[in-house]
């Protein structure tokens, strides 16, 4: 498959503050290429899937009848979208240098040249995103990214099996206004999975906020078959086995405290 923008990826590896290893980083597919290799045109579809390190391939696109399969001729293809205003956007940049498609200061390299955005630009979405594998390979993780989730904005993502039954789910920040501190804007929010279950066959990006209009999807840097450090949540088994070690912690302060209280058993 094409190798991906040097810089970008290193970008991407110092954002999560860990370097990639090299089988991992040549798997990433940062849409700087084509699937054939060739660099891409502002505004094109992404028309066929782009390979996978170890074999198969991964097809993008808008899942407009909502049978969470590709159907040739009735999904929308995604497009191509450079960086900077040019007409028609894949996001507004309210915190960046330039109105349209510019990455925060110091996250220009992570958003790379190129990304991918809805077939009309800003407006309503066609239907849910979905990522569909098409290999023999068992997918136990993966990861990507989703630009620029402002206010009354928010996404789930679906792992999905053969049979389109979800296998689990992440539900992305509530987008919030420019000023707010925790504010996305002209920033990444990277989610990712790891030891995934058996028959993962696709991924689902279902806009689930309160807009109705003025929506942009911006979508980079995927990573078929591996998770990039950083974008995976803590398992739900690890977050209780947490809550387990806190509450057994707080028994014993309370128990320190009463032994320190001198308090005796009253005699029988």
């Amino acid at each position: 498959m094409p190798r991906p923008n040097a810089l970008k990826s290193a970008a991407t590896a110092a954002f999560c503050g860990l370097a990639f290893a090299t089988s991992a980083a040549a798997d990433m597919i940062d849409f700087e290429t084509r699937p054939d290799g060739s660099t891409p045109v502002d505004d094109a579809r992404l028309v066929s899937p782009y390979a996978i390190a170890g074999g198969g391939s991964v097809r993008f696109f808008f899942d407009v009848n909502g049978n969470d399969r590709f159907d040739l001729g009735v999904d929308a293809l995604p497009r191509f979208e450079a960086r900077g205003e040019d007409g028609t956007d894949g996001f507004v940049s309210s915190t960046a240098p330039g109105p349209f498609d510019r990455a925060r200061e110091g996250y220009g390299l992570q958003l790379g040249r190129w990304f991918l955005r809805q077939p009309d630009g800003i407006g309503v979405l066609p239907g849910p995103f979905l990522i569909e594998y098409d290999t023999t390979q068992v997918i136990r993780e993966f990861s990507g990214e989703i630009w620029d989730i402002d206010g009354g904005e928010q996404w789930r993502v679906d792992v999905l099996n053969g049979t389109g039954s979800i296998l689990t789910t992440l539900l992305s920040p509530q987008g919030v206004g420019r000023n707010d501190p925790a504010t996305l804007d002209s920033l990444p929010w990277n989610f990712g999975f790891k030891g995934l279950p058996d028959g993962v066959k696709s991924i689902r990006l279902t806009f689930v906020g309160t807009k109705t209009d003025g929506i942009g999807l911006a979508f980079n840097n995927f990573s078929p078959t591996f998770a990039v450090p950083g974008s995976v949540v803590p398992e739900p088994s690890s977050l209780a086995l947490m809550a387990i070690g806190l509450a057994a912690a707080a028994a014993g302060r309370r128990r320190r405290m009463v032994a320190g209280m001198g308090f005796a058993k009253t005699p029988r």
